[in-house]
Parts: structure tokens; C-alpha cells; sequence
């Protein structure tokens, strides 16, 4: 019996930071573009002196080659609330820019210099100033602890994930999701952090432990929420904060991004009726499985998370939502949908009804592609 069907879908895309400063590049750039009559020489003269050449590649990312008395990669460190004065002669000292005050002067031109922060970087010494800049404001450069947390990830996985990165148990971050008190979590999410571990890719300071990668991720998702005004526009669209969260951590299991809104509107409709959701990803859950067909046994698991069998909303995520998500929730798609079946798991083409009729057209057309594909 098929009601809904779910699959996975998760990604998170993080632009290079140096895209901010494609203007600044290219300006420093066009300066290396001598007048027609003056290139031979000038390329005699740099031969001669060994001036450095610096070039972009197109993501963003600054390639540096070595230049004259460079002997490779430095690693720095710059100190929480260090000055641009501080920064430019700790670079100075260990011989990535000429001199502390070139760096300066260059960093007072480009306002981001503002957002370098404190930590250990991997550089390149004898370093031109604008490009040490540019480079400390890569996250590339900077020694991290990298942690990757798709949309739409269970706890679990986020608990493994994290814990690889900096080398600890697993068990670690379960007991602290089992006693989450001093995690930050809002009121309404009633002790429990599934649901809360905003999705993101991280970049931890080495030596950061695992109580702080969880604060840090409940402190993002507290950080989007109030960009969204959860609270306030959950209680404007009669639903419970916590009850938004549920039904984003659905969605973000059960459709693509583009079917969220019309999911989300689809559930309220069953909701109102009052209809069971009879979900395959709330079971799921509760088995730990991502199973595309569920059977009658496990159809009929005594789970508070089984929606076949029980009314109204399971009792908490079943995921991690991502922004979209949850913001499908708060403005969903006008519509009298009470069905909806994804015919096609590789195109992920969901159709919606609002008739049973429909439906049983939607569930064959998915068995017909399901019985090809498998």
C-alpha cells in the first residue's frame, strides 16, 4: 500500500568568498597589461629581477606562486581580535608579505579585510599584499575542521558525520542530544535536537569539541528561524512552532526543493480534513531505513512515528530541514491536493490529486516505472 512515496534529496553549495572580490582581482589584473611597445622590454626586466606573477583560476580560489626568496608554504596564526597592524606583522614576520605596512595599506582598500578572523592559515611566503588578503579571507586556507551536513540528514547522521571530522565517538554527541540543556535549543523544540541541526557545511577551529559543533549548528538554525519569523508566522498560520519543523523535516524527506510549497499544503489539507498522512519516511524513520516500498508488516509497526496507523503529526522530525524548507511550510502553495505519489525517482517528478481516482493513476504510472528501473 502506497500513500506517498519518498526519496532522499540534499546538497549544499558553498561559493567561494573571493567571488566578492572578481572587481578588485580584475582591477589589479588589468595593471600587468603593458602598452604594446613596452612589453619586450618589460619582460626582459622581469625576467632579470624575478618579479612574481600572481593568477586567479576562475572559481575564485587564489593560485600564488612562489616568488623571489620564497621557500614554499607558512602556516600563521592570527589571535582573536587582532589588528590589521597585528595581522600584517605576523605576516611580515614569517616572510609572506614584504613589510606590515604594505599589507596595511592595501586591507584599508578592500573592506572585507574586515571579516579575516582568528586562526591557524596555510600561505605562501613573499606574497603579494592584496593577494595575502585575498587569501586569508579563502576558507580554503584556513586550517579547519571541515563538517558537511546535508539537508534533509537525520541526526544520526549528522552525529557520525561530525564525529569523524574531529575524531571522537559517536557517543559523544548521543549523550549530549540525550541531556540537550545547555545546547541553546528553543523552548519549543522540547528537548529535542532532531529537527534543530541546521544544514550547512562548517568549518571548526581545531580543538572544538563536540557540545560546541552542536551549539554552533542549533545557533544557525535559531539564526534562520528569526530570518523567517518562525514563531510569528507559525502562529499567524495557526500552527505551533514545533509543529512547522515537523512538517518541514517531511517534506524535506519526501519531495524536491521545487514540491515543497505544495507538499506542505498537501499535509495541511489532510490535516484539516481529518485524514491520516500515511507516510513511508515517517516509518522510515523509525526503522532507520530509507525503504521505497514498505511492506504490510512493517505497515503495521506500534510506532508513534507510524502515520497509517496513527492520526495527526508523528511526534517530532524525522530530519534536519534546510531554510527552504521550512519556509515552503510557512507559505505553502494554495491548493486542494490530498495525495501526491513521485512517479519517477531519478527525475524525481511527484504528481499531485486531490481525488483518489487520481491517485491510483499516480501510484500505477510509479509501480510501472518502479518494476523497469529496479
Amino acid at each position: 500500500m502506497i500513500k506517498f512515496q519518498a526519496y532522499f534529496l540534499g546538497r549544499f553549495n558553498v561559493p567561494s568568498i573571493l567571488d566578492e572580490f572578481k572587481r578588485e582581482e580584475e582591477t589589479y589584473k588589468s595593471d600587468l597589461h603593458p602598452a604594446p611597445y613596452l612589453r619586450i622590454g618589460l619582460v626582459i626586466f622581469t625576467v632579470l629581477l624575478g618579479i612574481v606573477i600572481y593568477s586567479f583560476i576562475p572559481s575564485g580560489s587564489v593560485k600564488i606562486l612562489d616568488g623571489p626568496g620564497g621557500t614554499g608554504p607558512v602556516q600563521v596564526t592570527i589571535n582573536p581580535g587582532a589588528s590589521l597592524t597585528e595581522i600584517g606583522k605576523v605576516l611580515a614576520n614569517a616572510g609572506v608579505v614584504k613589510n606590515y605596512a604594505e599589507f596595511v595599506s592595501a586591507a584599508e582598500d578592500i573592506p572585507q579585510s574586515s571579516a579575516i578572523g582568528p586562526g591557524k592559515y596555510n600561505l605562501i611566503k613573499s606574497m603579494g599584499a592584496k593577494e595575502a588578503i585575498f587569501a586569508l579571507l579563502d576558507p580554503e586556507s584556513k586550517v579547519s575542521i571541515k563538517v558537511v551536513i546535508p539537508e534533509g540528514s537525520r541526526s544520526s547522521y549528522v552525529f557520525a558525520a561530525a564525529a569523524q571530522a574531529l575524531g571522537v565517538s559517536v557517543g559523544d554527541f548521543e549523550s549530549l542530544a540525550k541531556d540537550p540543556k545547555d545546547l541553546g535549543l528553543p523552548e519549543y523544540a522540547n528537548n529535542n535536537v532532531e529537527g534543530f541541526l541546521y544544514p550547512a557545511t562548517y568549518r571548526f577551529d581545531e580543538g572544538i569539541t563536540p557540545k560546541q559543533v552542536l551549539q554552533e549548528m542549533i545557533k544557525r538554525f535559531l539564526q534562520a528561524a528569526q530570518e523567517q519569523q518562525l514563531e510569528a508566522t507559525a502562529k499567524a498560520n495557526g500552527l505551533k512552532p514545533y509543529e512547522v519543523v515537523i512538517i518541514a523535516s517531511i517534506i524535506e524527506k519526501e519531495v524536491a526543493p521545487i514540491d515543497q510549497p505544495k507538499a506542505a499544503q498537501t499535509i495541511l489539507n489532510r490535516l484539516a480534513k481529518p485524514m491520516r498522512l500515511q507516510l513511508d519516511s515517517t516509518l522510515n524513520y523509525e526503522l532507520n531505513s530509507n525503504t521505497i516500498i514498505l511492506t504490510d508488516e512493517q505497515l503495521q509497526q506500534d510506532s508513534p512515528y507510524n502515520t497509517y496507523t496513527n492520526d495527526g503529526l508523528p511526534p517530532g522530525p524525522i530530519s534536519n530541514p534546510s531554510e527552504a524548507a521550512i519556509n515552503a511550510v510557512l507559505n505553502p502553495e494554495e491548493g486542494d491536493w490530498i495525495y501526491w505519489v513521485t512517479v519517477n525517482l531519478d527525475t524525481k517528478e511527484t504528481k499531485f490529486s486531490n481525488n483518489n481516482e487520481q491517485f491510483l493513476k499516480d501510484k500505477q504510472e510509479f509501480l510501472r516505472w518502479y518494476n523497469q528501473n529496479q
